[in-house]
């Protein structure tokens, strides 16, 4: 054998032990396992409270669902950074209302939607929108209510500048308005509807059933499941629809068990449901189509746009780097 022919052998065996190598690398991802375990992070809210129906019925299949809670949104933002949980619940505002870092996490799935939970109270002279301008106006920043009012202030061409805003726990601004401390209040329910009823002449201006599609709730997950692990996403998504079926199939032990999860009785868990949706998968598919009044990805830009005209979120995302509809979409 000539050293040219030889020479030529070498080439072909490299080239084979190189693709190998390489098939092995492939074979390898494709039959790398998905998370067995995922850990979710909220703060305490009834609505998320299905997903602890689905974790007491064993509907997350093939997987094993930690539940968390963790009282604090920068708590739980830290908690995502440092990779103690591998998702969180949060709406629009919420998710986005950053000062100094991007927030972590991809939005994808929808799991509840404000359905006159949330508001915003107001004394009896004032009668459209406008007449918000320099009144004293009482909520608490990080919470629903709050960005209810300043999404009404920017319908008007407004921001939190033109009122005089008062930073109030909202059980606290809710007593304030009844006192007449406040000309309005952004709160939620009982407050809202207490505050409505005790004083005089006074009104909800305007309720989360009135902003359809404004105040929803979405899982965001890491990036690191979002781009290497449909799988377990998938298996979240599952139990979460499962639970939802369960809750409307059987209605009276479904709120006993998710009652007993947040400590309170089914009569009271009802009681709650009547201001929120838990969203099914038909609702998902809506809201994750942008071709959809109310979609997802043009409420998140519009809500980011209010934020940073309210100075109330320093890092600025879109809803492209930040929604993700892969996981909906693969429902047939």
């Amino acid at each position: 054998m000539n050293k040219r022919n030889l020479g030529a052998i070498v080439v072909v065996l490299a080239i084979i032990v190189i693709v190998a190598i390489f098939m092995q690398k492939d074979d390898a991802s494709v039959d790398q396992p998905t998370k067995e375990t995922v850990t979710i992070g909220m703060v305490t809210f009834p609505g998320y409270a299905p997903l602890y129906l689905a974790k007491e019925k064993e509907l997350f299949e093939g997987v094993d669902v930690e539940l968390v809670r963790i009282e604090a949104i920068g708590d739980l933002r830290a908690a995502m950074n440092s990779g103690q949980i591998d998702m969180y619940a949060a709406t629009y505002d919420i998710f986005q209302a950053v000062e100094d870092n991007t927030p972590p996490g991809v939005g994808f799935l929808a799991i509840d939607e404000s359905h006159g939970g949330d508001g915003v109270a107001v004394t009896g002279d004032i009668t459209e929108l406008s007449d918000l301008r320099g009144k004293v106006v009482g909520g608490e920043p990080g919470f629903p209510p709050y960005f209810i009012l300043q999404y009404l202030l920017n319908k008007e061409g407004m921001s939190l500048a033109d009122v005089d805003f008062r930073d109030l726990p909202s059980a606290d601004a809710g007593k304030a308005f009844v006192a007449e401390q406040l000309d309005v209040v952004a709160t939620y329910e009982p407050y809202l509807s207490i505050s409505a009823e005790k004083r005089e002449g006074a009104k909800i201006l305007v309720s989360s059933a009135d902003t359809p599609g404004l105040i929803v709730d979405f899982l965001f997950a890491s990036e690191e499941l979002v781009n290497n692990d449909e799988e377990v996403l998938k298996k979240v998504a599952d139990g979460w629809f499962a639970a939802v079926e369960y809750w409307e199939n059987n209605p009276d032990e479904a709120m006993t068990i998710m009652g007993d999860a947040f400590g309170v009785d089914s009569a009271e868990m009802e009681d709650i449901k009547s201001g929120i949706t838990w969203t099914t998968l038909e609702d998902n598919k809506k809201l994750f189509d942008k071709s959809e009044e109310n979609n997802a990805y043009a409420t998140f830009d519009l809500v980011g746009d209010i934020l940073e005209n309210n100075d109330s979120a320093g890092v600025r995302v879109t809803s492209d780097e930040k929604l993700s509809n892969t996981i909906i979409k693969s429902y047939k």
